[in-house]
């Protein structure tokens, strides 16, 4: 044993173990770019499945048409999502939370807001939405894709607009007409009808105004 005035002899094991000098790298950087990375491949591909879901539909776009479209690697591919119907999952999911925002924001306005104010923001806020952005076109579209959910999106969609109409109905501020019962279904399939024409046609139309004008034909004919 070592005296207290000799020094400590240090191990074979310490003594080779030598300090690493440090690169800089914050802790985890490697891991929050690999994260990053693997965020923007999971865009991509939603990005890449939309714009065929939007052009071709979804039975004419298989897993294969996306990869070789997006050049992804299968691995990848099949990693983040297991089917094409999980990618169309996701993109309805996206399309309601859209949806759900709109409506909430177009009935905060209070009493003093007319129901068919209140339609036509909430219409002409979707059109906007569905004009500017593929995925969330894709999505809409996807609503009446008998194979993903049986068309239970559609009927969320139609759902939350019957809310309105009832209600106004019930207020009498909107005529109990058959018409009326029917207004929710007919907006929003002259929606998606609209959407899909465009993309069929290969229109150079303003999908915006083709909804609005449809919106607005359906509730002038309700209120008139």
């Amino acid at each position: 044993m070592n005296s207290p005035n000799e020094p400590t002899h240090t191990t074979d094991s310490a003594a080779t173990t030598e300090r690493r000098p440090r690169t800089g790298r914050a802790p985890g950087s490697k891991n929050s770019a690999m994260q990053a990375r693997a965020v923007r491949t999971r865009e991509a591909i939603i990005a890449v499945a939309a714009r065929h879901f939007d052009t071709d539909g979804y039975g004419h776009t298989s897993m294969n048409t996306i990869t070789h479209a997006g050049k992804f690697a299968k691995g990848a591919m099949y990693y983040h999502f297991p089917s094409r119907g999980a990618i169309a999952e996701h993109l309805i999911s996206d399309w309601k939370r859209t949806l759900d925002e709109s409506i909430s924001e177009a009935t905060a306005t209070g009493p003093s807001t007319t129901a068919g104010e209140k339609l036509t923001a909430i219409f002409t806020s979707l059109a906007h939405r569905v004009a500017e952005n593929t995925n969330l076109r894709a999505g809409m579209k996807l609503t009446l894709e008998p194979t993903i959910d049986n068309g239970a999106a559609f009927a969320h969609w139609v759902e939350a607009i019957s809310g309105i109409i009832e209600t106004a109905v019930t207020s009498g501020e909107i005529p109990d007409t058959p018409a009326a019962h029917r207004l929710a279904w007919n907006l929003c399939a002259g929606t998606l009808g609209a959407a899909h024409a465009a993309s069929a046609l290969h229109e150079h139309v303003d999908l915006t105004i083709r909804i609005e004008d449809m919106v607005t034909a359906h509730l002038h004919d309700i209120l008139a």
